[in-house]
C-alpha cells in the first residue's frame, strides 16, 4: 500500500476503516486495514449480518474491499475487532467515495513524483506530515487547491514539484463545491470524552456528509463543510456549530469559535 494513503496512528472504535479480505473462517474473518500500512482485524461471525449468516463468504469475500466499524481497539496488543453489520449503506457509499478519492489523489502525487524524479521522503516530509500534524487530509487539501486556492505556507515541495502538482490538480481534480472551515474550542468538565463525542456526532449529522470535524489537538478542533456554494456552505456551518453547542449545554461544558465565521481571527 502506498504510505500516501496511510493514517497516522491506531484506529479509534467507532471509527469507519477501508478493509481487504485477507481471509475467512466458519466463526469469523480476517481483514487489512488498508489505511493502517495493512494492520490486521478480526471480524467475528455475530458482526458480520443482523441475519442468520450461512456461508461467511457470501457477505466477505477473500481480496474483496468493504467498510467496516472498529468495535475494538487495542493500540499496545496491535489488536482490532471490526464489525460490518454496524456500517449502514449511507456509511459505507461515503467512507467508499472518500477512499476513491484518495486513492486518485495518491496516484496523482505519485505521478508527479515520477515525471519531476522527486522522492517520496520529499513529500511525506514536506507535504503528507504538515497536513497530518495540522489535522488535514491531503486529498481535500488539493481538492481546495483545484477550485481555485494556492497550496499553504506551510507545505515545502521542490518549485518544479508544487508547480506540476498545482497544474495537474487543477486540471484532474474538478469539484463544484465551496469549502468554509473554522475551529471551536470545545471543553466539558464533567461530560468528558464521550460527551465532546456526541457533540461531534450531532454537528456532523448536517447534510449528507458534507460536515467533518476533526481533532487538531485538545481542546481545538477543526469544521469542515463541503456545499455547492458559499452560502449554503456557512448556513450550514452555523447549524453544524448550533447542534454541537445543544449537547454542551450542561455545566461546564464550552464550545467557543476561535478561528472562522464567528470566531476570533
Amino acid at each position: 500500500m502506498s504510505l500516501l494513503l496511510r493514517k497516522r496512528g491506531f484506529p479509534k472504535e467507532g471509527e469507519l476503516v477501508v478493509a481487504t479480505v485477507k481471509e475467512t473462517f466458519k466463526h469469523g474473518a480476517v481483514v487489512t486495514l488498508d489505511e493502517y500500512g495493512d494492520l490486521e482485524a478480526f471480524v467475528h461471525i455475530s458482526e458480520v449480518s443482523l441475519k442468520w449468516v450461512r456461508n461467511i463468504s457470501d457477505y466477505l469475500r477473500v481480496g474483496h474491499k468493504t467498510v467496516l466499524k472498529v468495535i475494538r481497539s487495542d493500540p499496545e496488543k496491535l489488536q482490532v475487532d471490526a464489525s460490518l453489520r454496524r456500517v449502514s449503506k449511507k456509511e459505507q457509499a461515503e467512507k467508499m467515495m472518500e477512499w476513491s478519492r484518495r486513492v486518485k489523489v495518491s496516484k496523482m502525487i505519485e505521478a508527479v513524483m515520477k515525471e519531476t524524479g522527486t522522492p517520496l521522503e520529499t513529500v511525506v516530509s514536506g507535504l503528507i506530515e504538515p497536513a497530518l500534524d495540522r489535522g488535514r487530509e491531503v486529498h481535500e487539501l488539493l481538492e481546495e487547491v483545484a477550485s481555485g486556492e494556492e497550496l499553504p505556507s506551510w507545505v515545502k515541495l521542490p518549485p518544479e514539484f508544487a508547480e506540476r502538482l498545482v497544474e495537474r490538480a487543477r486540471r484532474e481534480l474538478k469539484r463544484p463545491t465551496y469549502v468554509v472551515k473554522a475551529v471551536v474550542k470545545m471543553t466539558s468538565r464533567f461530560g468528558g470524552v464521550e460527551r465532546l463525542r456526541k457533540a461531534a456526532e450531532e454537528g456532523m449529522s448536517v447534510g449528507n456528509g458534507q460536515v467533518r470535524i476533526t481533532l487538531i489537538g485538545s481542546p481545538r478542533y477543526m469544521i469542515r463543510v463541503e456545499a455547492g456554494d458559499r452560502q449554503q456552505a456557512e448556513e450550514m456551518l452555523s447549524q453544524a456549530i448550533e447542534r454541537m453547542k445543544s449537547v454542551l449545554s450542561g455545566p461546564g461544558d464550552e464550545l467557543v469559535v476561535v478561528e472562522g465565521p464567528g470566531g476570533g481571527s
